[in-house]
C-alpha cells in the first residue's frame, strides 16, 4: 500500500504552493527516496553514498558490523556510481501548455516544470549532468549539461519559463540532438499536440544520436474527458480557431479520439523503443519518478 504521506507530498496540490523549485524537487525526492524499501539506483560505484536498513538478499559483504555491534542493526552501505551521463530535459513551453482546467491545482506547464525539476534533482543526486531545453516556436531557453549552472541552473531557468507560441517540435528535437554528442537520456515532457502525424520520425532522433528516450505525454483532465455541460466555445491556444458546441453531443466521439490520440504516441514510442507515460495534471509524481529510475537503471 503506497504510504499516504508520501502521496500527499508528491501531489500537485500541495507542490504548487511551492514558488522554490529548488526546494521543491528536493522535498520531493528525498522523500520519495525515503518511501522506497529498495532504491531502484543503488549500486556500489566507487564513492560511498549513505547506509539503508539490510534488505533480505542483500550480498553480506556490504554490511557495516561496525554499526552493526554498536547499535544491534544490520546496515548496508550504499554507493553512488560514478556514470557521468547526460540527463537531457525537453520541455514545451507552447501556449497550449498553459491551460488548466477546475480539477487541476496547476497549468500543464506548471506541472511539467515540477516534473522537470524533480527529474533533473533525481539526476543529479545520482552524478548525471543535466540540461534544460525549453521551446515553443523557437528554443527559447537552452542550458546544456555540464555547461550554464548545472542543476541550479536548471532549477532558475524553470522558475523563469512563460507559456505561449506554437509548439515547433521538429525545431526543438533537432537542436538537442545535433548539439548533444554525449551519450545520456534525453527527456521529452510535452501534450504532443500537433506532433502525432511526425511522432515517429522525431523520435527516431533519439537513437540516431545514441542517446535514451523517455516520453512523458501530460495532459489536464479536461482534455481526456471533456465534462463540461451546455453551450461552449472553444478556443485554439496556438492557432486561435473556435468553435462552438454541445460538449454533451460529441463526448463520446471525442473521448474516442483522445484515445487514438494517446495510442498513437504510445505506439510511436514504442516502435522507437522510447520509454511513454501519460500524465494527467492532478496526479501525483510517484508513476514519473518510477518511470524514469527504471529507464535509468537500465543503463547502468
Amino acid at each position: 500500500m503506497p504510504d499516504p504521506k508520501l502521496t500527499e507530498l508528491l501531489s500537485p496540490g500541495v507542490l504548487a504552493r511551492i514558488d522554490d523549485y529548488s526546494l521543491l524537487a528536493r522535498v520531493v525526492v528525498e522523500g520519495f527516496i525515503s518511501g522506497l524499501h529498495r532504491s531502484l539506483f543503488q549500486g556500489f560505484g566507487s564513492e560511498f553514498f549513505q547506509y539503508r536498513p539490510y534488505v533480505a538478499g542483500d550480498d553480506l559483504k556490504y554490511v557495516d558490523w561496525k554499526v552493526y555491534s554498536r547499535r544491534d542493526r544490520l546496515q548496508t552501505k550504499v554507493f553512488q556510481e560514478e556514470t557521468n551521463m547526460n540527463c537531457c530535459l525537453v520541455l514545451d513551453a507552447s501556449a497550449s501548455m498553459d491551460y488548466r482546467g477546475e480539477r487541476a491545482e496547476c497549468s500543464k506547464l506548471r506541472y511539467a516544470s515540477m516534473a522537470a525539476a524533480c527529474l533533473a534533482y533525481l539526476a543529479s543526486r545520482q552524478g548525471d549532468r543535466v540540461g534544460l531545453y525549453a521551446y515553443a516556436e523557437g528554443l527559447h531557453t537552452v542550458v546544456h549539461p555540464g555547461r550554464g549552472g548545472g542543476l541550479r541552473g536548471v532549477l532558475a531557468a524553470l522558475g523563469g519559463l512563460k507559456p505561449g507560441g506554437v509548439a515547433d517540435h521538429r525545431r526543438a528535437l533537432d537542436f538537442v540532438s545535433e548539439s548533444v554528442k554525449r551519450r545520456g537520456t534525453v527527456v521529452w515532457l510535452s501534450d504532443f499536440h500537433g506532433v502525432e502525424e511526425d511522432a515517429g520520425n522525431l523520435l527516431k532522433r533519439f537513437r540516431f544520436a545514441h542517446h535514451e528516450g523517455v516520453a512523458f505525454q501530460v495532459l489536464d483532465p479536461d482534455e481526456l474527458d471533456l465534462p463540461f455541460g451546455g453551450t461552449m466555445r472553444f478556443v485554439d491556444s496556438e492557432h486561435s480557431g473556435e468553435i462552438v458546441t454541445a460538449p454533451e453531443e460529441i463526448r463520446a466521439e471525442y473521448r474516442q479520439r483522445v484515445a487514438e490520440f494517446t495510442e498513437t504516441i504510445r505506439l510511436s514510442c514504442l516502435r522507437e523503443q522510447v520509454d511513454y507515460l501519460l500524465l494527467r495534471s492532478d496526479e501525483n509524481l510517484g508513476n514519473l519518478l518510477a518511470a524514469y529510475l527504471h529507464r535509468r537503471e537500465s543503463l547502468v
